[in-house]
């Protein structure tokens, strides 16, 4: 029997009104879930709940005993799903971190992930308001291993197949990616799948900054399912024997030379 999983990623966007963005998530995954039989998964884009800057670094951060942990806890259980809650400016110690949660059916948090990798890029300084995470995003749900990156990472090829090495199922990207620069979005995406074999669920915002088309793109580099420009969801039932037999087929990972690399180097 091939190992089929429900992904869902709620594409929505970023406003004033934090509580409001977190409510039509959670209503996106309501009607997501009268709507489909079978989901596994669901991930939300990075920094739609509330944007850290420079400014406001000082109050914008989150304890986890809060809001936007219990509203998603409270919609795991209920819908028997798992979720991805997206990134927020999540307070760790004398830190602000860009967070994702990873919450099981149970509605119990069973790990989270810092973005390591800040956007210091186009003239832009995310450091100036986030403090870089430390450690891999691989968590082990029900159905499989998930790996996570979070937008700007999706360039950083060495912190990909790190993560394909360590026997993901899927990769979960959360992402704040802006126009307009969709065509770089729609490569990347494409290229982390194809690179290394594998499904990838990639949830970008859809608002005045960001451009949506979230998307899930199978071991071969074939988007399956695309997001419209919208407040929205994306659907696909993926097949984990099929990554396989794609894994035996174009043998990657057994030709690799690791001994050849030299990935400390420019």
């Amino acid at each position: 029997m091939s190992r089929k999983i429900g992904i869902l990623g709620v594409q929505v966007g970023l406003t004033a009104d934090k509580h409001d963005n977190l409510m039509r998530a959670i209503n996106l995954i309501e009607e997501a879930c009268e709507s489909y039989n079978k989901i596994d998964l669901v991930c939300m884009p990075e920094l739609f709940y509330s944007n850290p800057t420079k400014e406001n670094r000082g109050f914008i951060g989150e304890h986890l005993d809060s809001e936007f942990f219990y509203e998603f806890s409270d919609c795991a259980k209920r819908h028997h799903i798992n979720i991805i809650t997206g990134s927020y400016p999540l307070i760790n110690g004398e830190k602000l971190c860009n967070t994702l949660l990873c919450i099981n059916r149970n509605g119990e948090l069973i790990g989270e992930y810092s973005k390591t990798h800040l956007f210091d890029a186009y003239a832009l300084k995310e450091s100036d308001a986030i403090d870089p995470g430390d450690s891999l995003g691989v968590f082990d749900f029900d159905f499989g291993r998930v790996g996570t990156a979070i937008c700007y990472e999706l360039r950083f090829s060495d912190y990909l197949r790190t993560l394909s090495l360590k026997d993901i199922d899927l990769l979960a990207v959360p992402a704040a990616f802006y126009t307009p620069r969709n065509d770089a979005w729609d490569i990347l995406v494409s290229s982390a799948a194809l690179g290394n074999l594998q499904y990838v669920l990639a949830v970008n915002q859809y608002s005045s900054q960001c451009f949506g088309r979230s998307c899930i793109v199978d071991p071969c580099g074939i988007i399956t399912a695309k997001a419209s420009d919208k407040e929205t969801t994306v659907y696909d039932l993926i097949d984990l024997d099929y990554q396989k037999a794609i894994r035996e087929q174009v043998l990657t990972y057994k030709n690799r030379r690791p001994e050849l690399y030299d990935l400390k180097t420019r």
